[in-house]
């Protein structure tokens, strides 16, 4: 994960977003259909040659276990399955407006204090 600076706002209000590299998970169920295929590992060997591998940024145990799971269900593709999730209700130009309304007429409020005000406004 890195922190990148997207923007500035008005006074000293810095904007930051967490970029995940979606490319290192996928080339890593890459690298687990191919020990499971090709190498005929176990699930526990692969993931201690993805942690060797990749260090810190490996995928975690229990998600190697679940990707031999499907492919000894004949799964082909290393694609993630479509999340079937709610929208998010914070990504819209309505709530955008509110919430800059809210931090323009309250500049010291906490994150919680912001939810909660706008929370009356929906």
């Amino acid at each position: 994960m890195q922190l990148a600076v997207v923007g500035r706002g008005n006074n000293t209000c810095v904007y930051v977003i967490a970029v995940f590299t979606m490319c290192e998970s996928t080339e890593q169920r890459i690298c687990i259909k191919f020990c499971f295929k090709i190498e005929k590992k176990t699930a526990m060997e692969t993931y201690q040659l993805l942690q060797q591998a990749s260090g810190e940024d490996a995928i975690g145990c229990t998600q190697v276990f679940d990707w031999f799971r499907r492919f000894k269900q004949r799964r082909t593709s290393v694609e993630r399955d479509p999340s079937s999730g709610r929208p998010s209700a914070s990504r819209n130009e309505e709530m955008i407006a509110k919430v800059r309304t809210v931090v323009r007429n309250k500049r010291r409020l906490t994150v919680r204090e912001i939810r909660g005000g706008l929370a009356t406004f929906a």
